[in-house]
């Protein structure tokens, strides 16, 4: 039987742990963050900033850490599909990063861009630019869209401002 990898992605803020962590109890499957089987991995995945400091290398050790866990049958994992490098402009995560996860579905979250700043500020203690996490934020669902479409995985927009009944439907086909 083949794995079924759900990706929840979202810009930094936007609350894919804490809905994640919530899923995965609900569906009594683990949840992975890619930022902390990276970390395991490695110790220069983010600045103080989010800022990314070698986005390439860190695909390949988030796919090394993610075949280290043949024995998941199924699980939901976070992470990206943009992100800001060192010099804070936006930066596609490639294509083949998500070809070679084999994923099942793709669901990108959403939410008002204040609120995302305001979790940040909260949680880092860092103030970000409005411009820059819209932009940010347009990147991750472009990029997201882009390669849902182009490896034919099912797709689902999600607001992290609204309920999860229409989410937690979405998941449950893409386990069966």
């Amino acid at each position: 039987m083949r794995r079924k990898v759900i990706f929840i992605g979202g810009v930094h803020g936007v609350g894919k742990s804490t809905l994640c962590n919530k899923l995965a109890s609900s569906f009594n499957i683990p949840h992975y963050s890619a930022s902390q089987l990276i970390k395991r991995k490695q110790n220069d995945l983010f600045d103080k900033d989010k800022a990314v400091v070698n986005i390439s290398k860190n695909q390949n050790v988030l796919l090394s850490a993610i075949d280290e866990l043949a024995e998941v049958s199924n699980l939901l994992l976070d992470g990206h599909f943009a992100l800001f490098n060192t010099d804070r402009s936006v930066q596609l995560i490639p294509e083949t990063t998500f070809s070679k996860l084999g994923l099942s579905a793709i669901c990108v979250l959403t939410s008002d861009i204040e609120i995302i700043l305001e979790r940040i500020a909260d949680r880092d203690g860092i103030r970000h630019n409005r411009t820059d996490y819209e932009a940010l934020n347009q990147s991750e669902l472009d990029n997201a869209k882009f390669i849902s479409e182009r490896l034919n995985i099912p797709f689902f927009i999600h607001n992290t401002d609204c309920g999860i009944t229409e989410l937690s439907k979405f998941i449950k086909v893409h386990l069966e």
